[in-house]
């Protein structure tokens, strides 16, 4: 897999945190709710790591490719 924005890795950890949002907003009305929230909140947070990760690789991987174009390589 690829770390560059828009690859699957990007996609799946986005479409998780938006699932994660989800599930937030649907215990919004439940008293009981407050210890899975924080659970969700913690998984939230350790996704959005996890993509921000990503994201570093690619800057890096991108500012290495701008510094060096002949490590671009190309399949036939």
């Amino acid at each position: 897999m690829t770390t560059e924005a828009g690859t699957q890795g990007c996609l799946a950890l986005i479409a998780c945190k938006h699932h994660l949002e989800e599930a937030l907003a649907a215990l919004q009305g439940f008293d009981s709710g407050s210890d899975l929230q924080d659970q969700l909140l913690n998984l939230h947070a350790q996704v959005e790591r996890m993509h921000d990760q990503l994201r570093r690789q690619a800057a890096k991987r991108q500012a290495t490719l701008q510094e060096d174009p002949h490590l671009m390589r190309t399949t036939a």
